[in-house]
């Protein structure tokens, strides 16, 4: 990666050193995706469940649904922006998860290998998302291509770095990141859910992740989470969320559309088939597989 490209923040390099000796405790619930997979979508339906579905989660400081990897990161290590934004949202200085009160909903972007040692341990509740490479790259390039990050001037360019693990930090292979849950999705601390599906039917997801949780909720309270949670309302209410505004993402949305089979709009005849080989390389045999459109 480029440390001279503009905008390039430190946050894409994540403290995973810092994360395997992170404390978990058993009543702690996971969320962890490979990155433009859902994980703010999806964190906020979490923490409705868990916090109850007559508060809108909209404004919620970030300590109280945070990314793992943005608290464990070192203040002078921040991105400047990240440092306002922090501030803005919130974050006490040096907050740390052992300040967080249980049970703690928190997400990541780690891969299985680099989870908290004490995660295999306790097994706290993981919820899994995982979504077809095809939307997940173009959504990618979208945000790390353009402003703030301006990583990337060509797709081809992003896309060829993508497919080989290194577009997205220290994260890997999407194949790797999916596979190493796939495997794992009958343990009982687990639950592995499809992006596609929860995009089809948001009501049957709320609910399976609630029973999953151990939570009740009535069709009324499935109804509040599906509205505060759904695509049109979260990007309004991002607009005025100080991590949107600290790196411009109110001019250059973060929140975009979520839209499954949005890729044909961008990927050439050849560079759709480079996707289906990659698919074919790390998934065949496995089970698993991706709705595209």
């Amino acid at each position: 990666m480029d440390d001279s490209k503009p905008g390039n923040p430190r946050l894409l390099r994540f403290p995973y050193e810092k994360l395997k000796t992170m404390e978990v405790r058993q009543d702690d619930i996971f969320l962890t995706t490979y990155p433009k997979s859902g994980s703010h979508w999806v964190l906020r339906i979490i923490t409705s469940i868990v916090r109850g579905t007559d508060i809108d989660t909209t404004g919620l400081p970030a300590p109280e649904h945070p990314f793992v990897e943005i608290m464990l990161n070192e203040e002078e290590d921040d991105d400047p922006r990240l440092l306002l934004a922090k501030k803005k949202d919130g974050h006490p200085v040096n907050f740390h998860p052992s300040m967080m009160k249980s049970p703690r909903v928190m997400a990541t972007h780690a891969p299985y290998d680099l989870l908290p040692t004490q995660f295999h341990e306790k097994r706290p509740k993981m919820i899994y998302i995982a979504r077809n490479p095809k939307d997940l790259a173009v959504s990618a390039f979208k945000q790390f291509g353009g402003p703030p990050f301006q990583m990337y001037d060509e797709f081809p360019q992003f896309l060829e770095e993508f497919l080989n693990g290194e577009a997205i930090g220290n994260i890997g292979h999407w194949g790797s990141h999916v596979l190493d849950w796939w495997k794992r999705r009958h343990d009982n601390n687990v639950l592995y859910l499809k992006y596609e599906d929860l995009k089809k039917d948001p009501r049957a997801g709320i609910q399976n992740i609630a029973e999953f949780i151990g939570k009740d909720l009535t069709p009324e309270d499935i109804d509040k989470i599906a509205h505060h949670c759904s695509f049109d309302y979260m990007k309004k209410a991002f607009q005025d969320d100080a991590y949107m505004k600290a790196f411009g993402w109110k001019e250059h949305p973060f929140v975009r559309r979520g839209k499954v089979g949005g890729w044909k709009e961008t990927l050439t005849v050849a560079q759709n088939e480079m996707i289906d080989n990659y698919c074919e390389q790390w998934l065949k045999g496995t089970g698993l597989e991706f709705e595209m459109e």
